[in-house]
């Protein structure tokens, strides 16, 4: 379920994207040429509107646009109009098929006992042909209602939806695509738009290969061809690296499910109470034995609620405030 909203202030236009997912909540917000994403973890008793303040603070996000959301996120109507209908056309469809149904085994019945009786009063053998007939007319009901349910209510499973997502995967594979040049925006961009456009149930983290990287073979219809130079990415926060950097996707994912551990257990944060930077305490995470050994890389437990990075407060503070 996703949602845009856009603001025009001046010559400078504002987007917000929003899309809520079983763990996280995707953001991402556009404001002139500043360019942010998120993916914020939903591991408290929050409304939908407090996992966002903190993105809006350090993004600096306009009045109208915090206003909006806002709105939009406190009108749950928003929220349960979708299942709601959903529903309201199972009834119907309920309701409609119990009414076929119905008449359908009274029918069939009627019939088969019309047909007993006569056959009774012609040959003599009543009652027992109208009792005959009258089970075989309600055998014959039973299952012509029940080949209608199958028809009407069979449901598309996963299987089928992986199904769909395999013949298209397969369909890439197997076109030849030019190598070409890429930047790593253009596949942040060539992500969310893949992202978009995936099945209900199937997640961007299919991209995503053994090793951390990113198998372009299922982006090459977006980016028009396969980069010269692999990209990473992490399971858990999305982020994207370089080549340089392709270890760090790999301990991001393991420091990212351990802090999620240490939370839901211990319902605080694995950092000590005065470092200003807010590193992850590896030596918490060990004691407790959610961590086998230390990484080497050192992450930071951000304001998003429990989600990591690996870059330094004050070095964020520093790229935005240039924006």
């Amino acid at each position: 379920m996703k949602h845009r909203f856009t603001k025009y202030l001046g010559r400078v236009t504002e987007i917000l994207e929003l899309g809520f997912e079983e763990k996280f909540i995707y953001v991402h917000y556009t404001k002139g040429k500043t360019e942010k994403t998120a993916c914020i973890l939903k591991n408290n008793d929050k409304s939908q509107s407090e996992y966002l303040e903190a993105f809006f603070k350090e993004n600096n996000v306009s009045e109208e646009m915090k206003k909006e959301v806002r709105k939009f996120l406190n009108n749950e109507k928003n929220f349960n109009d979708e299942p709601w209908n959903e529903f309201t056309t199972f009834l119907m469809k309920t309701l409609s098929l119990n009414m076929v149904f119905g008449l359908t085994v009274a029918l069939t019945v009627f019939a088969f006992y019309k047909l007993g009786s006569y056959l009774d009063a012609r040959f003599g053998y009543e009652p027992w042909l109208t009792v005959i007939f009258i089970f075989m007319g309600i055998a014959i009901g039973g299952l012509t209602g029940y080949s209608m349910i199958q028809k009407y209510f069979k449901k598309t499973d996963s299987k089928n939806v992986q199904n769909e997502y395999d013949s298209q995967k397969q369909k890439n594979e197997t076109t030849d695509f030019p190598i070409i040049d890429v930047t790593i925006d253009q596949v942040r961009r060539a992500v969310r738009q893949f992202s978009d456009n995936l099945p209900k149930g199937v997640y961007r983290t299919i991209i995503v290969q053994d090793d951390n990287s990113i198998d372009f073979k299922q982006l090459a219809n977006i980016l028009g061809g396969i980069p010269s130079k692999k990209f990473y990415m992490s399971k858990e926060t999305y982020d994207l690296f370089e080549e340089s950097e392709k270890n760090i996707p790999v301990e991001m994912d393991m420091v990212q499910k351990a802090v999620d551990l240490f939370v839901k257990e211990r319902k605080a944060y694995p950092m000590l109470g005065f470092d200003p930077n807010r590193r992850v305490n590896y030596y918490q995470l060990m004691q407790d034995n959610f961590l086998k050994s230390e990484p080497e890389v050192q992450f930071y437990i951000t304001d998003l609620d429990g989600l990591i990075t690996h870059i330094r407060p004050e070095k964020k503070k520093i790229e935005c405030s240039s924006q």
